[in-house]
């Protein structure tokens, strides 16, 4: 008798104890996959990133000690993927004037890599619509490697394709996570001469640069919620 209410009072303890740790774990903010997860015991073999940040180096987890719980906004900072009220402001150019509006329009940054705008500055028939596609490149900064459609009057004064432009963005995140600034370079080619070829016009032996590009500038992000 003695045995088994000194076994069962074991039991009762390892049970208590089990449940203060899961209690403890949780007060830490451990227990909640959406804001944390725990470095696997080898720091070369980094965990898969957390939702929204699939695209983030795995450098990042160097300096995390193995075997440790580590808040996600500690490593990646805020995410970058939503919607955007974004403005291209030209500096640092020959022919354009610093202070001068390039482009405006909103961009949405999706979680899957990929990234798309509407103009506000361009006419739809003249390309309003361009995608890209971003990737994280340290705490809170994201690059983003973009492709402009162009279409303009011809030297006859019909609207027609005049090629692609490259966009290419390096931005940092606020803290806050609600705005961004950065710098841009855009860079306008001549359409393709090569049927067949849309965009062999970004090989450098065959590439034409249509002035006044490249244009560069400041860009500054707002994001839009749903308040």
């Amino acid at each position: 008798m003695i045995r088994n209410k000194t076994r069962a009072l074991g039991l009762q303890t390892a049970a208590w104890t089990a449940a203060l740790g899961v209690l403890g774990f949780t007060a830490t903010g451990g227990a909640s996959a959406s804001c944390a997860f725990m470095l696997p015991g080898k720091a070369d073999s980094p965990p898969q990133a957390p939702s929204g940040y699939a695209h983030m180096r795995p450098a990042v987890y160097r300096d995390a000690r193995p075997g440790t719980f580590v808040q996600v906004g500690d490593l990646f900072g805020p995410s970058i993927v939503g919607l955007w009220k974004v403005e291209f402001v030209a500096e640092g150019n020959t022919l354009i004037p610093d202070g001068v509006l390039v482009d405006f329009g909103t961009a949405m940054w999706n979680e899957d890599g990929t990234e798309a705008m509407v103009s506000g500055g361009r006419q739809p028939a003249t390309g309003d619509v361009c995608m890209g596609a971003w990737v994280q490149t340290g705490r809170g900064s994201f690059r983003l490697s973009h492709i402009a459609l162009a279409y303009g009057p011809d030297s006859t004064g019909k609207i027609s394709y005049l090629g692609p432009a490259s966009i290419i963005e390096n931005v940092v995140l606020d803290p806050s996570g609600n705005t961004f600034t950065g710098h841009f370079t855009t860079t306008q080619y001549a359409a393709a001469p090569t049927p067949g070829e849309p965009f062999s016009e970004f090989k450098e032996e065959s590439s034409t640069v249509q002035p006044p590009t490249p244009i560069n500038g400041t860009i500054t992000g707002k994001r839009v919620t749903a308040n």
